[in-house]
């Protein structure tokens, strides 16, 4: 799994969903494909980024590690992991 990171979008080698740099000067200035309607940090476009690969392997429900790291992710985006399953 490997997110591919420019200075205006970021995109993944496993899933379709992508981050995209809306604006230059501001501090949220990223929108995730499958979180269209709220600007991110950078930092936050990444997690979301990772969290998309994370849900979609099939392993993700079997492998404690994976299920740690999305909650961690979930938590720096500020919405519950339950919430998100349901958005991607």
């Amino acid at each position: 799994m490997t997110i591919f990171v420019t200075d205006w979008s970021m995109t993944s080698d496993v899933t379709h969903e992508s981050a995209q740099r809306v604006a230059e000067k501001w501090l949220k200035s990223w929108r995730l494909s499958w979180l269209p309607d709220r600007l991110l940090t950078r930092e936050q476009a990444l997690a979301g980024m990772d969290l998309a690969e994370i849900v979609s392997t099939q392993t993700y429900r079997h492998d404690r590690s994976a299920h740690i790291r999305a909650v961690h992710c979930a938590g720096q985006l500020g919405i519950p992991l339950e919430q998100i399953l349901l958005e991607l």
